[in-house]
């Protein structure tokens, strides 16, 4: 599961915009996130773009006097890897530093839904499906792996067997999409990696996911 956080250090100045650095690391700050787009989004409608370099680092110049919400580009398209929180640069910003720590080889396929008991996709699954296309078509040398993940309700066998075909039918759709099969395997985990307890409703509805792992 990917797992984000970030700190916004802005220093005062009368300047027009602000001219941010961007550190981008992974989750326990050991490598850089190299190559990696990141986009800030003003509550205005401006966006700004930069890619970080060999030491994960990229700088930009925002407007002052807005508020931006941060995403990056990932296997799947771009993604909120700011939590969803809004960062405000005031007006009299001059320069920052902000800091991405995120670990970006597994991912949530959220929005892949199946018919209930079934393997069968629901088109609602078709918008994140496409983007998971693009984004292998991007990075078109990375192997993946499909993984299915129940909870437990109706055994282990059933739930293994149901997990295993879920995964194969997101694989079979990126394959129908031009994606070469040699670059997508399909596991089927059954209820044996939890994210959380079984115990509650919502502890359930977490446990029952697609995943995207990049392999190589």
């Amino acid at each position: 599961m990917n797992k984000f956080l970030i700190f916004l250090a802005i220093c005062v100045s009368a300047a027009a915009s602000a001219d941010l650095t961007i550190v981008a690391m992974d989750y326990n700050q050991q490598y850089p996130q190299r190559h990696k787009q990141i986009v800030l989004r003003g509550k205005k409608g401006t966006a700004f773009e930069a890619v970080t370099n060999n030491s994960g680092m990229a700088r930009v110049s925002v407007s002052n006097g807005d508020t931006y919400t941060i995403w990056c580009d990932g296997i799947t398209g771009e993604f909120d890897c700011g939590f969803g929180n809004s960062w405000p640069v005031p007006h009299d910003a001059g320069s920052g530093e902000i800091h991405i720590y995120y670990d970006d080889d597994r991912f949530d396929l959220k929005g892949v839904n199946f018919e209930t008991g079934k393997a069968d996709l629901l088109s609602s699954s078709f918008r994140i499906l496409e983007s998971t296309v693009k984004g292998l078509q991007k990075y078109d040398s990375v192997r993946v792996e499909i993984s299915g993940h129940t909870d437990n309700v109706g055994g282990l066998e059933y739930n293994d067997k149901l997990s295993q075909a879920r995964a194969e039918s997101v694989r079979n759709y990126l394959i129908k999409k031009g994606i070469a099969e040699n670059r997508i395997t399909a596991v089927g985990y059954g209820y044996s990696r939890p994210r959380a307890s079984n115990n509650t409703p919502q502890g359930k509805a977490q446990n029952r996911r697609i995943e995207i792992v990049i392999i190589q």
